[in-house]
């Protein structure tokens, strides 16, 4: 389970795992507010926790919580981070490169003593309202919080750390990019986006299972797409509900279902859950049409893009 934005069964209980909506001047999109001059080495950014003078250029980046994956995605390798956990996952080069930096904490567990050491120029926070222990990282180096309530508030949130880095030109590549792939996919598979009708399963085992909505990390994705969603997914209310697997028929009118993997692979309660005689009754089941997805809990726009190479993937097996 992720230790920022829980799953609902614990948002409450990613606290599910901000956004206020603060707006970026004189840059146009969404993000963190930011004024000062770049030559003055230092400017004013808006944050979860107010307006926040940092560096114009920060060299020294601590980044705790989902942070390291927003920073890496526009080509910023922090000197710090907690310890990157799955399911959020970084993609084999951004491990690579997060290899040698140090690691000051895990989950919402921050070693206050090992930030100063690394004498960062800017510390970087985002999360549920964990109880972050914000005023005093603020003595270390100054401080930007972003809370994150919900998964659909994750890629906003990320846009606004890579503003706030000053990382602008590499995050509208970035954003570009999967424009023109979305728009790519939803042309060419049109048909079978249309007429197919997709569903979003997690399990922990416990005798229950999790199906996400359309606001849920795949589920922005799809719904960018346009595509297709059976009814229990075909929501707004929420990112994810909560069922007993004696309930596993309300996936019926599913023709596709996507499950998220864990480190390229699917868990045991998965396995389990997939094994079940009632699990094997659904329609997608008998069509072979249950899918494993990587970079599921898609946070930024590198699990985005990797979550819709996957579904072209099924859509072109979709004919």
């Amino acid at each position: 389970m992720i230790h920022v934005l829980r799953r609902s069964r614990s948002l409450v209980a990613v606290a599910a795992a901000v956004a206020a909506a603060l707006t970026l001047a004189g840059c146009g999109g969404s993000g963190s507010a930011h004024t000062g001059s770049a030559s003055s080495g230092k400017r004013t950014v808006q944050a979860t926790n107010g307006s926040v003078t940092v560096p114009a250029h920060p060299k020294r980046i601590v980044a705790i919580s989902y942070v390291a994956g927003a920073l890496l995605d526009v080509g910023v390798v922090p000197v710090g981070t907690t310890k990157v956990e799955e399911p959020l996952e970084l993609t084999p080069e951004q491990t690579a490169r997060i290899a040698a930096s140090t690691q000051i904490g895990a989950g919402d567990q921050v070693n206050l003593e090992k930030v100063a050491e690394l004498r960062p120029d800017l510390i970087i926070v985002e999360g549920a309202d964990f109880g972050w222990p914000i005023d005093k990282l603020g003595r270390i180096a100054p401080t930007l919080y972003y809370e994150v309530a919900k998964p659909s508030e994750l890629v906003e949130s990320a846009e606004k750390i890579a503003l706030a880095v000053g990382r602008d030109a590499e995050l509208k590549r970035l954003k570009d990019a999967y424009a023109a792939r979305l728009a790519q996919v939803k042309s060419a598979y049109s048909a079978q986006l249309t007429n197919t009708k997709f569903s979003l399963v997690s399990t922990y085992g416990d005798g229950k299972f999790y199906i996400d909505t359309r606001t849920s990390w795949m589920g922005q994705v799809l719904n960018a797409l346009g595509a297709g969603f059976a009814k229990e997914s075909d929501r707004t209310d929420t990112h994810e509900n909560e069922y007993s697997q004696e309930k596993i028929s309300v996936l019926a009118d599913a023709d596709v279902v996507l499950i998220g993997n864990s480190g390229g692979k699917l868990s045991p309660p998965t396995e389990e859950m997939l094994a079940t005689a009632q699990w094997k009754l659904l329609k997608a089941a008998k069509d072979r049409q249950v899918h494993g997805v990587n970079f599921s809990y898609a946070d930024r726009y590198t699990s985005l893009t990797a979550v819709l190479g996957q579904i072209e993937t099924i859509l072109k097996e979709l004919g």
